[in-house]
């Protein structure tokens, strides 16, 4: 364990020197759970461009012993999300230490910002607090994740049966797998992935910007799933070599659905990873259907410090939990209701 020295901190809005690059993939080498999100890559991402990335590395001496990325987006400072924590240890790091360090960074990034959120795994958030006893703790549903040493036969048998099943009947449905490797191929996955955010009421990033993201090919893959030289589905991953893989997105036909494409995607995307050694599986998020796939639950919890006027923020989350604890009592159609405007509004948005 690191200690004794002048512990510190270095903000960061941009790429650094060689020399503390260097240092920061040093840490990421001897961390346990390194991210994509966590390297210097990150200030490279087309979706954050506008969003004034930062990254804090924690010192310990000249060395680098932990590192919290994260985006500064008007008056919100956030780290995270509640399926994908963006902050990462030395093997060698006091953890107390750095948090210490990491929260300080924050602080200073948020300036006079109205609210910080931060996003952890739950083993880290009592040191987080002991730092800055102002942060509110939120606990979150978590990840599913899968240990990727145990290699993809015993994964396989780890996987619910149901899920097997589907896996051999795409397999029998004459459903292919393999990655993209050109923009055609892209453009392609593209219009389903449109055709997908608008039924869900999402979000549609720009063609140039999707482009952009998918041509990451060193830390990024898109698996595409085939049916009869036709492509009906698609599974972006994200990755560290060497470290975690990190499930992005998954669009697919809805025509396509009873071939079950997703299954398989997601089969072949852990027979890829580990051939390629890397360690750990995040599916990002916990529902129903990536529990099926046999990982562990890891709790995450969101800190977050509401410097607002009355406290505003406070007030939006009480507002979310007693909407929760009426929901199962709302009509469905009132529910569908719901979906149905956002869907509409949507598309509207996406015409124009």
């Amino acid at each position: 364990m690191m200690s004794g020295r002048p512990e510190s901190f270095e903000l960061l809005h941009c790429p650094p020197a060689r020399p503390t690059e260097t240092l920061w993939r040093a840490c990421l080498a001897d961390s346990d759970f390194p991210t994509h999100y966590t390297t210097p890559e990150y200030f490279y991402e087309p979706a954050f461009r506008d969003k004034r990335p930062f990254t804090i590395l924690s010192l310990t001496g000249e060395a680098v012993t932990a590192v919290l990325t994260g985006i500064h987006d008007g008056d919100c400072v956030q780290s995270g999300l509640s399926v994908r924590p963006q902050i990462t240890f030395s093997r060698q790091a006091n953890r107390s230490d750095a948090m210490r360090n990491l929260v300080a960074g924050l602080l200073q990034e948020a300036g006079s910002t109205k609210l910080i959120d931060l996003f952890l795994w739950y083993d880290m958030a009592d040191m987080a607090g002991s730092v800055d006893a102002r942060f509110h703790k939120r606990e979150c549903e978590g990840v599913v994740i899968l240990d990727l040493s145990r290699g993809p036969d015993a994964l396989f048998r780890r996987f619910s049966s149901n899920k097997k099943i589907n896996i051999k009947k795409a397999i029998k449905n004459g459903v292919s797998v393999d990655v993209a490797n050109s923009r055609d191929d892209i453009s392609a996955y593209y219009d389903i992935y449109v055709d997908w955010a608008v039924r869900k009421a999402l979000p549609v990033v720009q063609q140039d910007e999707f482009q952009q993201t998918l041509a990451l090919t060193t830390n990024r893959r898109l698996f595409l799933a085939r049916h009869q030289g036709r492509i009906i589905a698609g599974v972006v991953v994200r990755f560290f070599p060497g470290g975690v893989m990190e499930y992005s997105a998954n669009s697919s036909l809805d025509s396509a659905l009873h071939l079950r494409p997703n299954d398989l995607l997601h089969w072949r995307a852990i027979e890829w990873a580990c051939a390629e050694g890397l360690t750990k599986y995040s599916l990002g998020g916990a529902h129903l259907f990536l529990r099926k796939f046999g990982g562990e639950i890891v709790p995450t919890v969101r800190l977050r410090l509401d410097l607002s006027l009355l406290r505003r923020y406070v007030i939006g989350d009480w507002i979310t939990d007693r909407f929760e604890n009426i929901r199962s009592f709302t009509p469905p159609r009132v529910l569908e209701l719901g979906r149905s405007l956002r869907s509409r509004v949507q598309r509207l948005r996406f015409s124009q």
